[in-house]
């Protein structure tokens, strides 16, 4: 008997650029895992920084608004640098950070809705939302681009053991009879290059480091 398979990719209709949040992305390996100290990185500049201690201090915090510049050069929205983006984003409120009663801090990061806001002040659309699998695909059908929130450990070979704390944008996805095989999606912190540009992340495992919530963005 003759088994047939509908295999399906689907891809948002235009280009996504990929943009990391670290300035020489084949370092990324080294300085995440603390081996190299991020003031060594000698394209720093490039991210639009005012200088080496400031871009250190976000190397490994750049995310949300590395994913905010991927999504509207995509869309066609003004052309920012990094550090541009994370100055308007540390005015506008979307970076939390909590002061505690001992007079420590917590970083709590990037807060979903003000990164929808930034996408609304430059003209596009932006909605924060729970999402389950076929609201993403949807989503992709309808030409938007997902922001998703995940661990950084997927884009590494590590085990997943956590959901949430990073930030990556879907665009694509891989599929075999309807059911989602791949996702397919731009990673800032990608360590290794097969998990930066156009990453093909299993459907289990982008599962296990995803929250559930997600900002589209669409024009």
């Amino acid at each position: 008997m003759l088994v047939t398979i509908n295999m399906e990719e689907l891809t948002v209709t235009y280009p996504v650029p990929y943009y990391a949040q670290i300035a020489s992305p084949e370092l990324a390996v080294r300085v995440f895992a603390g081996e190299l100290d991020p003031l060594l990185d000698p394209r720093w500049h490039e991210t639009g920084a005012k200088n080496v201690e400031t871009y250190a201090h976000w190397v490994e915090r750049a995310c949300g608004m590395a994913c905010l510049k991927m999504c509207v050069e995509a869309l066609g929205g003004p052309e920012k640098s990094l550090h541009s983006w994370i100055e308007e984003g540390v005015k506008a409120g979307a970076y939390l950070v909590r002061n505690n009663a001992d007079g420590s801090q917590t970083e709590i990061g990037w807060i979903h809705q003000k990164i929808a806001d930034m996408a609304a002040a430059v003209g596009l659309s932006a909605k924060c939302m729970a999402a389950d699998t076929g609201q993403i695909i949807t989503a992709l059908r309808e030409d938007k681009l997902v922001i998703a929130s995940v661990s950084f450990e997927l884009g590494t070979d590590f085990p997943i053991t956590h959901e949430g704390g990073h930030l990556v944008v879907i665009w694509g996805a891989e599929m075999n009879d309807g059911q989602v095989t791949r996702f397919i999606l731009n990673n800032p912190s990608g360590r290794a290059e097969q998990y930066r540009q156009g990453a093909r992340i299993p459907f289990e495992r982008f599962m296990q480091a995803f929250t559930g919530r997600v900002i589209l963005v669409y024009r």
